[in-house]
């Protein structure tokens, strides 16, 4: 199948040709992280070779949430304190912010990227709640719209008119990939991932997250799905979904041992990922002023408490979710204070070569 883009006649290979890949650099200790048994010397000396990984994982590990009384000035060290699956977070985080230099400046990459991090992030929750390892599904959620992420870096202009047609016309944005570039961006991730010889849940995942479920029981797939679906629902979408899934009914679709553990108030949710990501943060340098939509109008805020019965409220025992709240928030702040400060690089990088 062929496209016609300006003067060009798109296919998928040409389509695909034009996304970069990841650094090597992030695709080799990656495919370490993946292994069963990773070699920790060939680890050590991958993310030691790179300037930007291995100062991320020095300043992670160096930070209070760890509480050393010692500096950390070795990245065998940082990787002994971190842990395998907190190295592959953060690694995800480095890598998909450098990622998107070349869309730094459009409104459709701070809608992906707000979209994405939610993801993540409930993806994580989702994960805790059914007893999966959460870090584990942070990575994917960080990775599952790297498809969506790689045409915007190779077609910026393109894929933000989509965007624009997409939200104005109420169609659908897979439809509108596949009329533009012959492959929505599930197959393009999908196959970027097959091309970079990712982990095959990793393909899985990218390729397949807007899949409905089955039925099944709860794995990464249906917690990508569920994390997606949800990150819409709550208002961090790319486009206006077509047809949004009501929160109470993608709750549903948890077993139930999960779902007794998963907060019933999305405004709870909308709290955390708010405070996670940052209001502001990540947009407040670039040129438009769009914010995240405000959540559906059906989930409405409760009306404030009395100043008599606040002080009560506040010494209320906490509940479950408060406790898991306060257990990952110093985490999901720490890896979002370093995606943020490699964006902010690379965001000033660009600007000092767009005024050369």
């Amino acid at each position: 199948m062929s496209i016609e883009l300006g003067e060009t006649r798109l296919t998928k290979d040409i389509v695909l040709a034009n996304i970069p890949a990841f650094p090597p650099i992030v695709l080799r200790v990656l495919d370490l992280l993946s292994s069963e048994n990773p070699a920790m010397a060939q680890l050590v000396n991958d993310i030691a070779s790179d300037a930007t990984l291995s100062a991320q994982v020095l300043r992670m590990a160096n930070s209070p949430l760890f509480g050393l009384s010692a500096q950390i000035d070795t990245v065998q060290h940082a990787i002994t304190t971190l842990g395998l699956v907190r190295v592959q977070s953060l690694v995800m985080a480095v890598a998909t912010t450098s990622y998107m230099r070349a869309a730094l400046r459009t409104e459709a990459l701070q809608k992906t990227w707000r979209h994405t991090l939610a993801t993540a992030i409930l993806s994580r929750e989702l994960a805790r709640a059914g007893e999966m390892p959460p870090e584990r599904a942070y990575s994917l959620g960080l990775l599952h719209d790297i498809g969506r992420l790689g045409l915007l870096v190779a077609y910026p202009d393109d894929y933000d008119q989509i965007l624009k047609v997409a939200d104005r016309d109420a169609v659908s944005l897979l439809d509108q990939e596949q009329k533009l570039f012959g492959l929505d961006h599930c197959e393009a991730g999908r196959r970027l991932m097959e091309q970079w010889k990712l982990p095959h849940e990793f393909c899985v995942i990218v390729g397949r997250h807007h899949d409905p479920p089955s039925g099944g029981p709860l794995d990464s797939l249906l917690v990508s799905y569920l994390a997606c679906q949800m990150a819409d629902t709550l208002g961090y979408s790319v486009v206006k979904p077509l047809k949004p899934m009501p929160f109470d009914d993608l709750r549903a679709l948890l077993p139930v041992s999960a779902r007794g553990k998963f907060p019933d108030d999305p405004l709870l949710l909308i709290e955390m990922v708010d405070r996670s990501i940052g209001n502001d943060t990540l947009t407040a340098d670039l040129p438009t002023p769009d914010r995240r939509p405000a959540p559906p109008t059906e989930i409405e805020a409760p009306p404030p408490l009395p100043a008599d019965s606040k002080a009560g409220a506040a010494e209320a025992e906490p509940s479950l979710f408060t406790s898991m709240q306060s257990n990952s928030m110093a985490w999901d702040f720490t890896v979002v204070v370093v995606t943020v400060l490699v964006f902010a690089v690379v965001l000033a990088g660009s600007y000092w070569l767009w005024n050369m």
